[in-house]
């Protein structure tokens, strides 16, 4: 699987909704998963900004992503954060 790197909050929404639909899951079966209702799963895939963390990092164990922490490129542009 490809790695992605995310430097807003904005990018990760969009990589969340392709994972969820490569392994053929609805919103409400993320959500159930996790105990959200597909409302929630919405919103954190559209405006991740305003998410808990902990809800995040429970949607990327039900899709069995994991966050990888490491120093930026120093070649990399700006971040917009």
């Amino acid at each position: 699987m490809k790695d992605y790197v995310i430097r807003t909050p904005q990018q990760l929404g969009p990589i969340l909704q392709g994972y969820r639909k490569t392994r053929a899951l609805t919103q409400a079966q993320a959500g159930q998963a996790i105990g959200v209702p597909q409302s929630v799963i919405s919103k954190l895939e559209l405006n991740p900004s305003n998410a808990a963390f902990g809800r995040v990092f429970k949607l990327l164990a039900a899709l069995d992503l994991e966050l990888v922490v490491r120093p930026r490129d120093k070649n990399a542009p700006p971040s917009e954060w």
